[in-house]
């Protein structure tokens, strides 16, 4: 792995890391990575690796994949990404909780998301 790559999709800079999200917006648009790839110029193999963090994402591909799948630029990076080991802890914490301790917490984060999904619909 680059020493330039926190993680999966994950690039680490000055600012601190930054998650690629265009497979996120691929699946959403209903997309094949051959049908975005096309739209853009490029192989699907090349473009597979932009969407895995393995290639870096230029301002000017990030315009033309966004135009592609019909989102904001902006929306295919997360400035705000979570550290890798901050998510790693997250991971290894929960697993080593009891069943009942898990349920509880899945329970939690379920809420919360339903309740992300109620604020943004306000927006």
């Amino acid at each position: 792995m680059r020493q330039d790559i926190a993680g999966p999709n994950t690039f680490l800079t000055k600012g601190g890391p930054v998650r690629i999200r265009i497979k996120e917006a691929r699946v959403q648009a209903g997309m094949k990575q051959r049908q975005v790839a096309e739209l853009v110029n490029l192989s699907q193999p090349y473009f597979a690796q932009i969407e895995r963090g393995e290639r870096r994402l230029n301002t000017e591909l990030q315009e033309q994949i966004a135009a592609a799948l019909g989102v904001r630029p902006g929306d295919l990076v997360d400035f705000e990404a979570p550290k890798p080991e901050d998510e790693q802890l997250l991971l290894d914490t929960f697993r080593d909780l009891s069943p009942e301790w898990r349920e509880g917490v899945l329970a939690l984060l379920q809420a919360v998301s339903r309740r992300r999904g109620k604020d943004s619909e306000g927006t």
